[in-house]
């Protein structure tokens, strides 16, 4: 990937929206997060940096009190101040906010929505919302690079398991590809979502090959791995040094 897909990342659509400019002509953004996307703290950084003060709206009361002691005096007393009130609901869900502030929102054009299904247009929006919040953005990268276009469910995980998880079960043909692959995945500590294992297995066992293996248990288990590891080495290791010398006596 070249040096500007990788410094571009989910976050920049995000920010944009919080520029030194803006925070200096509206003091007030109401923000639907369904998702939880601004609660990842490298957006969190950004948003702050920028002069923004993030509030999450969860409690109506509390929500008023603390609106009320820590903004409105300040506006009232001609100091700036600029807040974003963040509501963990879909952007046609924002009924429960006070009018007076969504109304001032929807003047400015400071109402605004974040979610998966946005920051990632190719991918059916329930896998990447399954995924750790760290791999997003290898996630952002592969759908940069590779422009994959709208994929289902199905084809998200398949473009997921290839590009961010880096297990391509088409390219697994010996005991020792599928050793070294699930080897990889449990020693680069990611947690994958079950979908994302029960999509691995499923590949797994369209190839038969491996019908034999337990794979629901050392596809997800780290440790069922490595107990199948040490009960079938020897034979890994004896299989290997007898193909070693087929192919050396074959050899003239």
């Amino acid at each position: 990937m070249n040096d500007q897909l990788q410094k571009s990342t989910w976050r920049d659509p995000i920010l944009a929206q919080f520029t030194c400019d803006i925070a200096k002509v509206s003091r007030l953004t109401v923000v639907a997060n369904p998702d939880g996307l601004l609660t990842e703290q490298r957006i969190v950084d950004g948003i702050r940096t920028r002069g923004f003060e993030i509030v999450a709206f969860e409690d109506h009361v509390a929500f008023r009190y603390a609106y009320e002691r820590r903004f409105r005096e300040i506006w009232d007393n001609g100091n700036e101040a600029n807040l974003v009130v963040v509501l963990r609901t879909a952007g046609s869900e924002l009924g429960g906010l006070p009018f007076d502030l969504l109304q001032q929102a929807q003047r400015d054009g400071r109402l605004l929505c974040f979610s998966l299904a946005e920051m990632f247009p190719s991918f059916a929006p329930q896998v990447p919302s399954e995924l750790e919040r760290a791999d997003l953005d290898a996630v952002s990268a592969a759908e940069r690079y590779f422009e994959p276009g709208p994929l289902g469910g199905n084809a998200t995980r398949d473009f997921l398991l290839r590009n961010v998880i880096h297990i391509d079960v088409a390219l697994l043909q010996s005991d020792s590809d599928l050793l070294r692959a699930l080897l990889r995945r449990h020693y680069s500590g990611r947690i994958l979502p079950k979908s994302l294992d029960d999509k691995l297995i499923s590949l797994l066992r369209s190839k038969a090959r491996w019908n034999d293996w337990p794979l629901d248990l050392i596809g997800p288990s780290r440790v069922s791995f490595l107990e199948f590891l040490q009960e079938r080495w020897p034979t890994f290791i004896d299989r290997s040094l007898t193909n070693d010398a087929g192919e050396a006596v074959g050899n003239p």
